[in-house]
């Protein structure tokens, strides 16, 4: 319906960036995925211009940016509310917090996983090899500051243990430039000492990063991701949010079990939170989100001894702010 597209612009909240697209555009496009003539081609513009090809553009007034009807139970109950308890809220278990080694993650991403009909043709990947493009991806979102953290060396340890078509997979994904160019400093002069440390040379004392040069190398990709990594949430503070923390999903699960509801009222599984709950449906997410969650939520943030809690900069004020924002999505539901 608008011109934003791809991960750039999937939390873009700037109303004044959502100009509507062109239906002339759309018309040209759909027309294109139609006349394709491999899988990979329509893949190709699809991911391009996220438009595939309807029997509605037979219809001469056809015009999907003023007649497209938002589907509320994918928009909405399995859109916008189940992301805001999971993903702001963090109110689910199974969400990592650690890796095995006990190093913390900073961030999540919405990171694309292999796929041999998109991959550029210039990456190709042994089959062998396509598990290593999730390792790389995970390593990406290690904390690299604050407990139990990484450092970068030890990140670019990890990386280097990968093969190079998986490093070229993520940084084609996540559209990074080729060329060596504006690298962090502190990615430069990593790439200096580590060479110098690994080099069998007497003279180690020429080894200079090529800032400007297009990237062959496994080590010239990983200066751009790592350059990229400087640029995400560096510590684990605000990925480990005080709104997921065990005792408050502990108290939704409580007011699930306690609640007596109207027969007609769906169920939600009592363990909501956790990877044995399963996936919870879009009628599952409305009875959350008009019942339980406002009961257990305002209770735990919206109650400090019988009075509202401080509008100040302090964690009960923190929470309460949480609280009024997300009551305000679940009174649109």
């Amino acid at each position: 319906i608008c011109r934003l597209t791809g991960k750039t612009g999937l939390f873009n909240t700037d109303h004044s960036q959502w100009f509507p697209r062109d239906r002339t555009e759309l018309f040209h496009q759909a027309v294109a995925w139609r006349d394709a003539q491999t899988v990979k081609e329509r893949k190709n513009l699809f991911n391009k211009y996220g438009v595939r090809w309807t029997s509605f553009w037979l219809l001469d007034y056809w015009d999907p940016t003023r007649q497209l009807v938002i589907n509320s139970m994918h928009c909405i109950l399995e859109g916008l509310v189940q992301y805001q308890c999971r993903q702001v809220l963090r109110l689910d278990a199974s969400k990592r917090q650690v890796n095995s080694d006990g190093i913390k993650y900073a961030f999540d991403w919405q990171w694309s996983p292999y796929e041999a009909e998109l991959a550029p043709v210039h990456i190709e990947m042994n089959s062998k090899h396509i598990p290593q493009v999730a390792k790389v991806q995970d390593t990406l979102c290690w904390a690299i500051e604050g407990d139990r953290s990484s450092s970068l060396d030890q990140m670019w340890t990890c990386l280097e243990g990968q093969v190079l078509s998986a490093l070229q997979f993520v940084a084609w994904s996540l559209e990074l430039p080729l060329s060596l160019e504006n690298i962090d400093l502190g990615i430069t002069s990593l790439y200096v000492e580590r060479g110098k440390r690994n080099s069998k040379k007497k003279n180690c004392d020429t080894i200079r990063f090529p800032a400007g040069k297009v990237a062959p190398q496994k080590k010239h990709f990983i200066a751009l991701l790592l350059d990229w990594r400087l640029k995400q949430p560096h510590d684990s503070s605000d990925f480990i949010a005080k709104t997921g923390d065990e005792q408050t999903l502990n108290w939704i699960q409580r007011v699930i079990r306690d609640t007596i509801r109207p027969a007609w009222v769906d169920s939600v599984p009592k363990n909501f939170g956790e990877k044995s709950a399963g996936s919870v449906k879009a009628a599952e997410w409305r009875t959350l989100s008009s019942l339980h969650l406002p009961i257990a939520l305002v209770i735990r943030w919206g109650d400090a001894d019988g009075s509202a809690p401080p509008e100040d900069d302090s964690e009960a004020g923190y929470l309460l702010k949480v609280l009024d924002h997300t009551m305000a999505l679940f009174q649109a539901t």
